[in-house]
């Protein structure tokens, strides 16, 4: 019965292979007809399935172009970020180029200033400060050449204390000067950041504002560059939303992807469905190609073998099935040969009794027979 048992999966997997064999060829006369001339699909029984496999082959193209579209908009965007990202390395170079130009236009201007080449009505202000710190080096200067010029008069009490000044005046001197840079900066800034950068009437202001306004016109292409970046990244990004993404472009494509694989399914369904209609309808138009024919051969062939698998399982499950009954007689016949010899046992064992009965019988004649006599005698 195992052996039996064994071929019936055995027989069962090839029935379930076959049937695999089925569908896949059934899908295969699907492609074939999809492929076929419009007016022969047009007039066929599976044309309506043939429509719809057309409607999913559109859909999956129009999901296709989304992803395709979405994945351009994603790179695009960060190739703007990273253009973007270097236009404010170079703006910040730029800017930090002109920060370093603010000092010598400083001091070109109060040079331009002193000589008279810049009106000291719009410059006076601007230069204030720098004027008070060039009087107090110019006076700590004269006072140390002072008393440079009388050390050879004092005594050594005074020259101690002459050296001492002259140790402070150089110090306070030497941040006179790192105050004028700063002041000298700040001016130059002032200068570049007001109207005034527009008409410099010195030459020399001109040519020390030379690199700062040709790193100007550089910020302003930059900076104009950026702002097309930018209006071009807020254009990418409407179209992102126009393509259904709302925050995540990987799980929205990801999902259409998904999508996109239920088509395939859904395609696939409807390929099958109108293979089977051309197999139950082998006489129409469609089914007269020697591809659809080659096709339906071998459909008949796995259906074929499937049929007779199914009778063989069913012989097989019948001869198991007499085997069982055989067993279950042989069991019976067994427990009646059992009981027959018990039967037989029983019968020795009654003939056994009955002997010893009448044994017994004999026994109790013998002695009413003994019993009778000696009463005779005793009379």
């Amino acid at each position: 019965m195992e052996n039996k048992e064994r071929q019936i999966r055995d027989l069962e997997k090839k029935i379930d292979l076959a049937e695999s064999v089925i569908d896949v060829q059934y899908e295969n006369i699907g492609e074939v007809i999809f492929a076929a001339e419009a007016e022969k699909k047009e007039s066929s029984l599976a044309s309506g399935i043939l429509r719809e496999i057309d409607e999913i082959d559109d859909e999956v193209n129009s999901e296709r172009e989304r992803i395709n579209n979405i994945l351009n908009a994603v790179e695009r965007a960060d190739e703007i970020e990273a253009i973007r990202k270097s236009l404010t390395e170079k703006i910040r170079s730029i800017e930090k180029d002109n920060i370093s130009n603010y000092e010598t236009i400083g001091r070109a201007s109060f040079e331009a200033f002193k000589a008279g080449e810049l009106p000291s009505d719009k410059y006076a202000d601007i230069f204030s400060e720098i004027v008070k710190t060039m009087v107090k080096i110019d006076d700590h200067e004269a006072e140390a050449t002072r008393l440079e010029d009388k050390t050879d008069q004092l005594g050594l009490f005074d020259k101690m204390k002459s050296g001492a000044r002259k140790i402070y005046l150089k110090n306070a001197v030497n941040g006179y000067y790192r105050q004028l840079q700063r002041q000298y900066k700040k001016a130059g800034a002032n200068i570049c950041h007001s109207e005034l950068v527009m008409n410099l009437e010195a030459e020399s202001v001109e040519k020390a504002m030379t690199p700062f306004r040709e790193n100007l016109e550089g910020l302003e292409k930059l900076e104009k560059e950026d702002q097309e970046l930018t209006s071009e990244t807020e254009k990418l990004q409407g179209n992102l939303e126009g393509l259904g993404v709302q925050s995540n472009a990987v799980k929205t494509v990801n999902d259409i992807e998904k999508h996109i694989n239920k088509l395939y399914l859904a395609r696939k369904d409807k390929q099958r469905e109108a293979g089977q209609l051309i197999f139950l309808n082998q006489k129409d138009v469609l089914a007269r190609s020697s591809k659809v024919k080659v096709i339906l051969k071998e459909i008949r062939n796995e259906k074929d073998v499937i049929t007779e698998s199914r009778e063989e399982i069913e012989r097989c499950k019948a001869e198991i099935e007499i085997e069982k009954h055989n067993r279950e007689i042989k069991a019976l016949n067994r427990k009646i040969n059992g009981f027959e010899e018990k039967i037989s046992s029983y019968s020795q064992e009654a003939d056994q009794l009955k002997e010893k009965i009448q044994q017994a019988e004999q026994n109790i004649k013998k002695l009413e027979t003994s019993s009778g006599n000696g009463e005779e005698e005793n009379g």
